[in-house]
């Protein structure tokens, strides 16, 4: 009975929490249902993020040549990648060393192939892997593409080195491309580090590696001059207001990762301006369904609310029955 309390009390704290989102906190909005239009910085003017270079043949988290494509031919022009070293000191495109998605990686799990090696092996047996060079030249053939970073390395000596690397490859094949790269900041001491070894014009202070306070993070965005910031959803939970006050500084917020349109639309409504996404769908399709901010899922979560209450309600007095009954079998005993 205690468990099956405790799973209706977390379901109701779902609920509530969803049902919040759901009917919003009345973010910044225009008329048309939009959050208010990005100004200044071009590459802002995407809402949708194709994470880890978007879904592919119903995978995420490829980060694959054939995940661009596909994305890019969807509508995409902001693209999220996974970054990380390989043994021989290359930068490849690739969210963690293990061989799930690259069985044929032949090493251990958690241990860096070399440039070849991660190459070598398809990703799921039939997509093409990246390299940072791969992405260069794929962003020399499309110059309307921005590239968001997600480098992984928090060891400031190791950022330094990946970052170093990054410009050289670019500097190879054309020097204006760390225009349109555009790296996730984790904390105050890489952003220096990243800083000091290119003066990357965009920057996102990326939430997800930190438990800084909200009043920390209004305040480090606003010396920074830093025009976007990168949350989870469970920060919009952890601190619901986080996004109207970036919001009262021009910074524009980026929720990951959403495929879900409803969840969407909840965050639209309290503030969030884009999202990174697995979606199958094209950028235009998704703000096609974002666009009169649909509150039709509003009554649904309110019954189910309710439900949840009941149950609670139901096994708190059943539970309270049960504890009296033993209390008068223990008196009786004495």
């Amino acid at each position: 009975m205690k468990k099956v309390s405790y799973v209706a009390r977390i379901s109701l704290i779902i609920i509530l929490i969803s049902f919040i989102i759901s009917f919003g906190f009345g973010g910044t909005r225009l008329a048309n249902g939009n959050v208010a239009s990005a100004s200044g910085e071009q590459w802002m003017q995407n809402r949708m993020i194709a994470h880890a270079m978007g879904s592919v043949g119903g995978m995420s988290y490829t980060n694959s040549y054939e995940a661009f494509m596909t994305n890019y031919n969807r509508g995409y022009r902001l693209f999220e990648v996974d970054l990380m070293m390989t043994l021989d000191g290359k930068v490849v495109a690739k969210h963690g060393w293990t061989k799930k998605i690259q069985p044929d990686l032949p090493v251990k799990s958690g241990h860096k192939p070399t440039l070849a090696q991660f190459k070598d092996a398809l990703i799921y047996g039939e997509y093409q892997p990246l390299s940072w060079e791969d992405i260069v030249s794929l962003m020399a053939k499309y110059p309307d593409v921005y590239v968001i970073l997600d480098t992984k390395e928090t060891d400031i000596q190791k950022v330094k080195a990946q970052f170093a690397a990054l410009v050289s490859v670019a500097n190879i094949v054309d020097p204006a491309i760390m225009q349109r790269v555009i790296p996730e900041i984790f904390n105050p001491e890489m952003y220096d580090a990243v800083m000091e070894i290119y003066p990357f014009p965009h920057k996102i202070y990326s939430l997800y590696k930190t438990l800084a306070s909200a009043d920390s993070i209004v305040a480090y965005v606003k010396a920074k001059h830093i025009t976007a910031v990168a949350m989870p959803v469970s920060r919009t939970i952890v601190n619901p207001t986080l996004i109207q006050r970036l919001n009262k500084l021009g910074v524009k917020s980026y929720v990951h990762t959403v495929n879900n349109t409803m969840m969407m639309n909840g965050l639209q409504e309290i503030g969030a301006y884009g999202f990174y996404t697995d979606a199958p769908r094209g950028p235009d399709k998704l703000l096609a369904l974002l666009k009169n901010g649909d509150r039709s899922t509003t009554m649904p979560l309110l019954c189910i609310l309710l439900i949840c209450v009941g149950i609670q309600w139901k096994y708190t007095r059943m539970s309270k029955r049960t504890k009296n009954r033993l209390k008068v079998t223990k008196y009786a005993e004495e």
